[in-house]
């Protein structure tokens, strides 16, 4: 069970890498609840999750 995911994104373009999340399970939806940015770009955000997400039809 997670209550909290805090993600940070370093402002840096590259072709590869590891996944955050995995391919497949369950989607979740998340709210986000707190944005903030350091003075060397770097972005911090928030996240809740909320349940099961709704998607357009």
């Amino acid at each position: 069970m997670v209550d909290e995911i805090i993600l940070l994104s370093y402002p840096v373009v590259v072709g590869q890498g590891k996944r955050l999340f995995p391919d497949t399970g369950p989607d979740t939806a998340l709210e986000l609840v707190d944005s903030r940015s350091t003075p060397i770009g770097v972005t911090i955000q928030v996240y809740r999750p909320t349940g099961r997400p709704q998607y357009a039809t």
